[in-house]
C-alpha cells in the first residue's frame, strides 16, 4: 500500500468517525426528546394496571353478589311455593267456612 492510498484509507477512516460522531449526537438528541414522551407511556401504562387491577376487583366483587343473588334467587323461589301452598290452603279453608256461613243462613232464613 502507497503513502497516498495509505493516507485516502485514513481519510475515509477520519470521515467516517467524524460521520458516526454526528449520528450519534443526533441520535443522543432525539432520545432526550423521547424522555418525555416515555414518561408520559409509563405513567398511562401505570394507570392502566391500577384499571385493570380495579376492574378485576370490581368484577370478582360482582361474581360473589352475583352467587349470593342467585343462592337469595333460590330460596325467594322455595318461599314462593310454599306461600301458593299455604295460600292455596287458606283458600280451601275460606270457601268451605263461607260455605258453612252460607247454609247456616240458609238454614234460619
Amino acid at each position: 500500500m502507497t503513502n497516498e492510498e495509505m493516507q485516502k484509507t485514513m481519510e475515509f477512516i477520519v470521515e467516517q468517525q467524524a460521520q458516526f460522531a454526528v449520528n450519534i449526537q443526533r441520535l443522543q438528541e432525539e432520545q432526550l426528546l423521547d424522555i418525555p414522551r416515555v414518561s408520559r407511556l409509563e405513567d398511562s401504562f401505570q394507570l392502566l394496571v391500577q384499571l385493570a387491577e380495579t376492574t378485576d376487583i370490581r368484577l370478582d366483587t360482582l361474581e360473589s353478589n352475583m352467587v349470593k343473588l342467585e343462592s337469595n334467587m333460590i330460596k325467594l323461589q322455595a318461599n314462593m311455593a310454599v306461600l301458593a301452598e299455604t295460600q292455596a290452603h287458606s283458600d280451601a279453608r275460606l270457601s268451605a267456612l263461607i260455605d258453612i256461613v252460607r247454609e247456616g243462613r240458609n238454614g234460619k232464613s
